[in-house]
C-alpha cells in the first residue's frame, strides 16, 4: 500500500537521458530539493539546475524530475 504523498524521483545528471536514476518515495518523506542546492548523491555533491514535477501517465501518483551538475 502505497500513501497519498507517494511520489517517483528521477535524478538526471548533467543532462543526460541514461544517467537517470529513479527511486520510489512510498510515503513522500524525502523533501524536494530547491534550484541551486546541493545534494549529495552516490558519494558526490550536485548542484540542483532545476526541478520539474509531472503527473503520471495513469495519473496515480507525481513524477519529480531533480537535474543536477557536478559542474559548481
Amino acid at each position: 500500500m502505497t500513501s497519498k504523498n507517494a511520489k517517483q524521483v528521477v535524478y538526471r545528471y548533467n543532462g543526460v537521458q541514461s544517467s537517470d536514476e529513479i527511486e520510489f518515495d512510498r510515503y513522500g518523506e524525502n523533501p524536494t530539493p530547491i534550484q541551486g542546492s546541493l545534494v549529495n548523491r552516490n558519494g558526490k555533491s550536485w548542484k540542483v539546475v532545476g526541478v520539474m514535477t509531472e503527473v503520471s501517465s495513469d495519473g496515480s501518483i507525481p513524477i519529480e524530475r531533480i537535474f543536477l551538475t557536478d559542474q559548481m
